[in-house]
């Protein structure tokens, strides 16, 4: 979703600052005046832009993005084709400025005035140049999820063709093909469906299986942001300062919602917390297991 308000952003001020950050990089390369602009802000879109929709190691996405955006002008110099596209471009809007005087007034100041001037139209092949460190992280990144998806795919027809012409298939992995698409009754109960964890987060097993059963996974529980309080209740990682609030005023102020636990299952009906339902001693015994 940060992903989608970043391009939002970028679409509402016509990607003016693209183009700045742009511009700011064919200065550099080209030689000619500097332009100024707040790097980091850029910093933060691409970042963001660069890790929405997929679940990906933090330690890898990151360090991928800080290699390339930290060395994006010497990845741009290597292509001699990319260099000549911005420094062309840098030069063509630079001398736009440049203000037209007659023979007679050159005769008389050979200095040169810079002025404000009309910006031309975005240039796409520009930017895309300019961007082309990006674009290389931002292509590697969905390389990467798409041998991610390959890899779950083909994992799955393996076990498939295994059940169909052996007998050794474990229990487990005939659970996992019998009860695929069907939700945990956590995932039920609470909304969060473990397979649309998306974000930057390591990876981990959505489910595991026991006797033939699916839980939800320990893991999938915690990045769904949900604990588990004395073994008792299933509550919302958020809603964890409003139960204190709601001890300490000793009042429902706001309607907080919590599911009830019985060992490994969760009651499918919420109910409402009240300033008796925890005793202080509960607060302090957090802790995440495996759900049905």
């Amino acid at each position: 979703m940060r992903g989608v308000f970043v391009l939002v952003s970028w679409v509402v001020d016509s990607f003016w600052s693209i183009n700045e950050f742009a511009l700011s990089r064919a200065a550099l390369i080209a030689g000619s005046t500097p332009v100024l602009v707040h790097r980091e802000l850029m910093h933060a879109d691409l970042f963001t832009v660069s890790v929405f929709q997929e679940r990906i190691d933090p330690s890898f996405a990151t360090l991928l993005f800080e290699m390339v955006h930290q060395n994006r002008q010497k990845i741009v110099a290597l292509s001699t084709a990319v260099v000549a596209e911005m420094t062309t471009y840098s030069d063509s809007v630079y001398k736009i400025g440049i203000a037209k005087v007659t023979p007679v007034l050159a005769e008389m100041a050979p200095l040169r005035l810079w002025s404000s001037f009309q910006f031309p139209e975005k240039d796409a092949k520009f930017l895309s140049s300019s961007f082309s460190p990006m674009i290389f992280l931002l292509s590697t990144v969905t390389v990467f999820a798409i041998l991610r998806k390959m890899y779950r795919c083909l994992r799955l027809d393996k076990i498939r063709q295994r059940s169909s012409v052996s007998t050794d298939t474990s229990a487990n992995e005939r659970a996992a093909l019998v009860q695929r698409g069907v939700a945990t009754n956590f995932e039920i109960s609470t909304g969060a469906m473990l397979q649309a964890r998306f974000g930057l987060i390591s990876d981990y097993n959505n489910y595991v299986f026991f006797k033939g059963m699916k839980f939800a996974s320990a893991d999938g529980v915690y990045s769904s942001g949900y604990v588990i309080v004395n073994e008792k209740f299933l509550v919302s990682s958020k809603d964890l300062w409003a139960i204190v609030m709601i001890k300490l005023m000793r009042a429902r102020f706001t309607n907080v919602y919590v599911y009830e636990v019985h060992g490994h299952t969760v009651k499918d009906t919420a109910r409402l917390v009240y300033p008796t339902t925890f005793l202080w001693s509960d607060l302090w015994r957090l802790n995440v297991t495996v759900l049905l």
